[in-house]
């Protein structure tokens, strides 16, 4: 819905619904990414807030998306990183995981848990051969 307006007529409210036929046409392929933003902004003023203040520390509103993940991929800021990894882990995009997750791991190479979360966005690829061997080398720790 692209504007939704609660209008009142002889004391009954009713609720108006406007779509763009533009927007309407692409409605199925970006409906996944609706119901996703609709759960991650999803609770009280301050959860939303919070939400967005890691958005905007995340990707730069005046870089395309490219840039902003090849800056990303370069910093050392592993909250950053984290930050963006658990947008995307969301979204279900299992490759940025994994990518995100080998950066951390290049970060901190003894930390567990982002080798295990390298390990799953692998399996979730199907690269069951790669998430095997992480998944034993956190089993042995």
């Amino acid at each position: 819905c692209d504007a939704l307006y609660n209008i009142k007529i002889d004391g009954i409210i009713c609720e108006v619904q406007l779509h763009v036929s533009a927007i309407v046409a692409y409605k199925e392929e970006s409906h996944h990414y609706y119901g996703f933003f609709r759960s991650f902004f999803a609770g009280n003023v301050l959860a939303c807030k919070n939400r967005i203040d890691m958005l905007e520390k995340c990707i730069d509103p005046n870089a395309d998306v490219q840039t902003a993940l090849e800056e990303m991929l370069k910093s050392d800021d592993e909250d950053l990183i984290w930050g963006m990894y658990d947008l995307v882990e969301e979204m279900g995009d299992w490759y940025l995981c994994e990518v995100l997750c080998q950066r951390l791991c290049e970060i901190d190479p003894d930390n567990v848990f982002y080798k295990e979360r390298l390990a799953c966005a692998l399996d979730d690829q199907g690269k069951y051969a790669q998430a095997e061997a992480l998944h034993r080398q956190c089993w042995e720790v």
